[in-house]
């Protein structure tokens, strides 16, 4: 099953994944609604309290049209012969029922609390109202780790773990038997969180072993231990057990598994897989990952790392039922693109071998290739741009050898040293500065051998091949601007931090480059329409200025 994930509070994406027939003449049997498009957002609640969406009021004109969006969306899809389902955050209410019943539905911070009757009660109603309006729906996709409301105004929500990791379980069989054994429809309970649930296997096991298992109750996991990130895993014999959270600071230090509670457990299980992959430029450039996801990736073959570390490890485990795919989207605003044919080649790799799990990864790449029309005897090197791009990627955004703060870049912003300096420190400590920069400098280098490949390859249409060259000279800019970025950021660090001299020429001459490509970059946008949007260098956290510009603009001195 396929979603494009909208970025919230902005306008709808636009992609071909989002035509329910695309998806169906590519392999796909599902197709899940985005949470905005949920069936939550369609229902009025009259039939419990008709006071709550006057068909006068804003708020029930506004539900009244998202009903007609919403039912003409899932009817297109039906009509292909597609499964649907709804993405929709828990604990979400209308404002006015909350409102209405604070005192029923909230514990003492205000929260909606699922432990409360009322509160339970609301969401069998919930899922009566929805089932019974949208007849369409072949199931629903919970996620509890975090709640948007951007395009919500009429609703208020939180997270329902609000007294430990029992409330999962609370709202885990309260929705089995409304959705599993009621009506007989599918539900998918995301395990997504900050690195608890969806992370260790202690806390997995403890909510799920107390649920008992139903032929259309399903858990769905990210093949990543935490987000979709990469790093090298440096400690690869850490003791889940010892750890009550694993999340950005052990992804930086310890590394990003594969997710180790894929696999286990008596519950069936679905992988989600994001092909627009958000932390690493959503699709701008070259960015390969189905290759790994099925095979592993390269930093998973090291010795000492626990297997399984990809899917095809998992092939034969009963409990692994599917792929979800998150064609586009994740995160939050850009780089945006115009054209999809990165993530258009993940999603047909990964489709295809959900659909034939014997099928090799290389043959369905292939397919891919001789689908667009290149000429057979470039499919190899086409194939060697795209494997470069996941070792590109890794080497030149995190490290093959871990320690490195994976969100030092994510979205379209880079950030500067305020988040990267405790792992600078571990750097300094291991006597490893050189090291970690040359890395950096082979990443420039790969990028540079996927630029002049990108020159070579000849698809029968030249807006492709133009678009091929653009993205991989976008992607040789961005990774040695990183790279030019890092080393000024590394070495200015050591020098303030050690005392050690600071060779000022090296600086000079960095911060030119860095000048440089920043112009290359702006030009490259500007002279090409198909450019994907570049990255931005400034960057707030709580109020302060934390992107890459102001740390350079500190060694301009």
């Amino acid at each position: 099953m396929d979603m494009v994930h909208h970025n919230p509070g902005e306008a709808l994406t636009k992609s071909e994944f989002l035509d329910p027939s695309y998806l169906k003449a590519n392999g796909y049997g599902a197709k899940v609604f985005f949470l905005f498009e949920a069936a939550q957002f369609g229902i009025d609640w009259k039939s419990w309290d008709d006071s709550l969406f006057p068909d006068t009021s804003e708020a029930g004109r506004w539900v009244a049209e998202k009903a007609h969006i919403i039912h003409s969306k899932y009817n297109d899809a039906k009509k292909e012969g597609l499964d649907v389902y709804c993405m929709l955050d828990m604990l979400v209410f209308p404002s006015a029922l909350v409102e209405k019943h604070k005192a029923e539905l909230t514990n003492e911070k205000g929260k909606i609390d699922i432990s409360k009757p009322y509160t339970q009660h609301c969401v069998r109603e919930l899922m009566k109202e929805m089932f019974d309006t949208f007849p369409q729906l072949d199931g629903l996709v919970i996620r509890t780790g975090e709640t948007y409301l951007h395009d919500a105004p009429y609703y208020v929500g939180n997270h329902p773990v609000q007294k430990g990791m029992h409330d999962h379980v609370t709202l885990i069989n309260l929705l089995r038997e409304e959705v599993c054994e009621k009506r007989n429809k599918r539900l998918f309970y995301r395990t997504w969180d900050m690195g608890k649930l969806h992370s260790l296997p202690q806390h997995y096991l403890s909510v799920t072993d107390s649920v008992e298992p139903h032929p259309n109750l399903y858990f769905s996991l990210k093949h990543t231990m935490t987000d979709f990130w990469r790093s090298g895993v440096s400690i690869p014999q850490v003791d889940y057990d010892k750890l009550d959270t694993y999340w950005l600071e052990e992804s930086g230090r310890y590394g990003v598994p594969f997710n180790p509670c894929i696999g286990i457990g008596k519950h069936p299980q679905i992988v989600e897989v994001q092909c627009q992959r958000e932390y690493e430029g959503k699709a701008a450039h070259p960015n390969y990952i189905a290759k790994g996801v099925i095979d592993g990736f390269n930093e998973f073959k090291e010795a000492g790392i626990r297997q399984p570390y990809c899917l095809n490890q998992m092939k034969n485990n009963p409990l692994l039922k599917g792929i979800w795919t998150w064609s586009r989207g994740g995160g939050w605003g850009g780089p945006y693109i115009n054209n999809e044919f990165w993530l258009e080649l993940n999603a047909h790799v990964l489709a295809g071998w959900a659909n034939d799990p014997s099928c090799s990864e290389e043959k369905l790449f292939a397919n891919f290739a001789w689908k667009k029309g290149l000429p057979e005897a470039e499919t190899e090197v086409f194939r060697k741009l795209c494997l470069l791009s996941s070792e590109g990627v890794l080497k030149g955004q995190y490290s093959a050898w871990g320690d490195v703060y994976v969100n030092w870049t994510r979205d379209d912003a880079v950030t500067g040293d305020f988040f990267l300096k405790s792992y600078f420190d571990s750097i300094i400590r291991k006597n490893k500065v050189g090291e970690y920069i040359e890395e950096k400098k082979e990443a420039v280098r790969i990028w540079k051998e996927i630029e002049r490949i990108s020159r070579t390859l000849h698809f029968p249409s030249e807006e492709l091949n133009h678009f091929v060259c653009v993205s991989s000279t976008y992607g040789r800019i961005k990774y040695e601007f990183l790279s030019v970025a890092w080393e000024i950021m590394l070495r200015g660090y050591v020098a303030g931090k050690t005392g050690a001299a600071l060779d000022e020429k090296l600086m000079a001459d960095n911060i030119r480059k860095y000048d440089s490509l920043w112009e290359e970059w702006n030009k490259l946008s500007r002279e090409n329409p198909d450019c994907p949007s570049i990255y931005k260098v400034t960057s707030s956290f709580f109020g302060g200025e934390i992107g890459v510009k102001s740390t350079v603009d500190y060694y301009r001195r």
